[in-house]
This record gives structure tokens, C-alpha cells and sequence, in this order.
């Protein structure tokens, strides 16, 4: 009875081995034929964004050739421009605060104690000011507080808004009853 059962498991492990054997090589054999099909319309695609290209594009993107002419005269390409290195959409700041009395800033929700002292920082002390930010500057100061997306996530803008114009905003009323950052 064992040499049977020997016989019957020696078997199995055989056929096993000979499976995994087996199942290797033809796994092997189609990624060889994915990867080459894969190289051959890389290759393709290639060659068609190489076609599409007029040859003083190619030839210019591979540094060969002039820069272009308009009206006869040397067109050089300007490098790009880095958007904070140039301020662009830096909203307007004050100095201090108007008339000595900043507005309490932490009555947005979103601007705690830290924040609100960055702010004071950059020269941001009343909620007109950030009720005027168009979207650049709402961007300008994000990347400056290094919290992007914030000020639209939370909505700075439109309760500011409200609360420039004598609103309360249901946050703003918390802050007031709760006394939230005492």
C-alpha cells in the first residue's frame, strides 16, 4: 500500500514539474512576441510624428539649421517664462494694516492662527483685499503658502466676500460664539 502511494505521489510531482516546465517556455515564447510587436509599433509611431514634422521643424528640433525667418528678419525663440520669477498674478499687498486695524482673518474658514500671520507677512490684513483675488492671485498665493488648491477648496474668495460687506458666514459666527482660537 505505501509503494503505491509512493508511486502515485512521485507521479503527481512529475507532471507537476513537467507543468510548471512546460507553462514557463510558453510564457516565455508570447512576451518575446508582445515585446516584438510592441518594439515594431513604438517604431511606427515614431516614424509617423517624425513624417508629420515639416523638415525645418525636425531640423531645428534637432539642433540643426537657422532659427526662423519672418519678413526676412532672424526670429530667435524666447525661453519660457517661469510664472513666479515673474509674479505673475501677485495680487496687490499693503505695507500694514489700514487705519492700525487688520481684520481677523482666522473668521474664514480654512486660515487658522499660522496662516493668518503669513498672511499678515505677505501684507494681507483685511478681507477686501482677498474678496478682489481673481483666480492668478488665489494661485500666486497658494504656491507662496506652499498649499495648493486651498484657497478655492475652502473658498476663501466668497467669504471673504460676505464678510467685507458686513456678512456673517456660518463659520464666522463659530469663530464669534465659540471663541475657536482663544
Amino acid at each position: 500500500m505505501n509503494y503505491l502511494l509512493s508511486q502515485i505521489f512521485l507521479c503527481l510531482l512529475a507532471a507537476f514539474i513537467l507543468g510548471l516546465i512546460i507553462g514557463w517556455l510558453l510564457r516565455n515564447a508570447s512576451c518575446r512576441k508582445c515585446q516584438e510587436e510592441l518594439l515594431d509599433l513604438r517604431n511606427q509611431l515614431n516614424a509617423q510624428k517624425h513624417k508629420k514634422q515639416s523638415p525645418k521643424i525636425r531640423n531645428f528640433s534637432q539642433g540643426q539649421g537657422n532659427p526662423a525667418k519672418i519678413n526676412g528678419n532672424d526670429v530667435s525663440i524666447a525661453p519660457p517664462v517661469d510664472r513666479q520669477s515673474a509674479d505673475f498674478g501677485k495680487p496687490v499687498f499693503l505695507t500694514a494694516a489700514r487705519g492700525g486695524n487688520a481684520d481677523d482673518l482666522k473668521r474664514i474658514k480654512g486660515v487658522g492662527k499660522i496662516l493668518e500671520g503669513i498672511l499678515n507677512e505677505l501684507g494681507v490684513f483685511h478681507f477686501d483685499q482677498i474678496a478682489n483675488w481673481d483666480a492668478d492671485n488665489a494661485k500666486w498665493v497658494d504656491t507662496y503658502m506652499q498649499f495648493p488648491g486651498r484657497i478655492e477648496r475652502e473658498e476663501w474668495v466668497e467669504q471673504a466676500k460676505d464678510l467685507s460687506q458686513g456678512q456673517e458666514t456660518e463659520f464666522s459666527r463659530r469663530v464669534d460664539k465659540d471663541k475657536i482660537y482663544d
